[in-house]
């Protein structure tokens, strides 16, 4: 099965099979696969999702070869790979991503003058925070990540 998320013909659902490490989706030709509504499960190309659209970039952020950004820089591994789709997986708000010399990913979000960021490694992940009179750069949990969106994006709703 190559690990895909497949388009199930019996069915005519999408099912996910991350198996131990995957990040890729359906293609028919060169098209994405969505679907044009949930009651009718009719397959429409060109399906845009911002979770799609990332998944795109950490493909692209997978495939960078060693060297990508100078001698020092590596492949990115499996492990932080997977790491970033569990997170962008369950995110309500899809941030920008960008890959980083230090051998990490960097999830951005930015509102008005507001301010989250979260750069990925393997064993850590260190968050800046400018929002809400707060100013602090530390180190956090996976588990801490969903929180802190959802405060960024929720404090919109009360200024």
């Amino acid at each position: 099965m190559n690990n895909l998320i497949f388009r199930n013909t019996s069915t005519k659902s999408l099912v996910i099979d991350l198996g131990v490490k995957s990040i890729d989706y359906t293609i028919l030709g060169d098209q994405k696969i969505g679907f044009e509504n949930q009651f009718t499960r009719t397959p429409k190309n060109k399906f845009f999702s911002p979770l799609l659209n990332n998944i795109d970039t950490l493909k692209s952020i997978k495939n960078l070869p060693k060297g990508w950004n100078g001698e020092n820089t590596f492949k990115f591994s499996e492990d932080l790979i997977q790491k970033v789709y569990n997170i962008l997986s369950i995110l309500t708000f899809q941030p920008e991503i960008f890959p980083t010399g230090r051998n990490s990913i960097q999830l951005e979000f930015e509102r008005e003058d507001n301010y989250l960021e979260f750069e990925i490694f393997e064993d850590k992940i260190i968050a800046l925070i400018q929002f809400n009179e707060i100013d602090e750069e530390k180190e956090v949990e996976e588990i801490d990540i969903l929180n802190l969106v959802e405060d960024f994006y929720a404090s919109e709703l009360y200024i």
